[in-house]
């Protein structure tokens, strides 16, 4: 019984394999028949999310550049009205400095009046124009630029040399009479100083910037008249510019030579002589150096500095 009934399930297992193998080749057949009829339905769906995915950066970036695009023309808006103002900022700037030229200008003519008037007479017609001036200055008070007019005016009137022309010359004349004067001394020092065995020079420069002496003797005393005050006035300036200093040195040297003695013998000997130095020292300032202290004592250094940078309106004086 028991052969009998393992023959019966061996039987039964062969029909089992042999049907299972028959719908394995079916399944098998039929898998190959759909790949060969949509060999690209896979590559579809995968090419159709790759377009997905490409769609939405493309939009991505569009709505980006749009953004991109509005701030560039807001800046743009902006840049152009900056400029806009600028333009017109530089328009109205050159109507002021024009206006303004103007007025310094006028300003400069009345100062020149009253220059010219101080110069050449200092009696009665001198008030007369003086008070003429002064009502012009007034009266414009009331005009446009009135207050421009005004300090350009002043500011002419103190910055001029108001002394005559030759009075001016003949000051500065002075001062380079004396160096020239100096000058020559030096030069002709074995002149004046004669058998010295050596001269020694140590000289600074002569010299001088006629404008800082014209602007310290204006910012003392504005209308002055090259009398014997302002003479006396240059020389303190010279004397404070230079000092000469003259030295002697005398020294005791000694010279050998042979001679014969009376024996006829070579012999060297020493002997001394005197022998005198003369060093010469010159030490200068500049007119300013010299006159600085006096001038801040004085209260009036911004005076002469504001003459210095103006050359006392008469920068062709020389």
């Amino acid at each position: 019984m028991i052969d009998s009934e393992f023959n019966g399930n061996d039987e039964l297992s062969e029909e089992l394999v042999k049907a299972g193998l028959k719908n394995g080749k079916r399944i098998v057949k039929a898998t190959v028949k759909k790949l060969k009829e949509h060999p690209d339905k896979k590559e579809s769906k995968l090419k159709f999310k790759e377009e997905q995915s490409n769609c939405k950066i493309t939009v991505r970036k569009t709505s980006k550049d749009i953004a991109e695009t509005a701030k560039t023309n807001t800046v743009t808006k902006e840049a152009m009205k900056k400029a806009q103002r600028k333009k017109q900022q530089v328009k109205n700037a050159s109507k002021k400095r024009k206006a303004a030229a103007a007025v310094k200008d006028t300003a400069e003519k009345a100062g020149k009046m009253i220059i010219h008037a101080v110069s050449s007479n200092k009696g009665a017609i001198l008030i007369v124009i003086i008070l003429i001036i002064v009502f012009m200055l007034l009266f414009t008070l009331a005009t446009s630029c009135s207050s421009s007019f005004v300090d350009s005016g002043t500011a002419y009137l103190a910055t001029s040399y108001m002394s005559k022309d030759e009075d001016l010359i003949d000051s500065n004349n002075q001062l380079c009479n004396r160096e020239k004067e100096l000058r020559d001394y030096i030069d002709h020092m074995p002149d004046y100083y004669i058998d010295w065995d050596e001269y020694n020079y140590y000289i600074d420069d002569i010299g001088h910037d006629p404008y800082q002496l014209l602007s310290y003797l204006s910012a003392l005393e504005m209308v002055f008249e090259y009398d014997e005050g302002i003479q006396n006035k240059i020389n303190q300036v010279y004397d404070s510019m230079y000092h000469l200093d003259i030295e002697s040195v005398h020294e005791v040297r000694t010279t050998k030579h042979t001679e014969i003695d009376d024996e006829g013998n070579e012999i060297e000997v020493t002997e001394e002589y005197d022998y005198y130095i003369l060093n010469v020292r010159l030490t200068s300032k500049s007119v300013e150096e010299a006159v600085i202290d006096e001038l801040k004592n004085e209260g009036v250094y911004d005076l002469y500095t504001a003459m210095m940078q103006t050359k006392g309106n008469k920068p062709d004086l020389f």
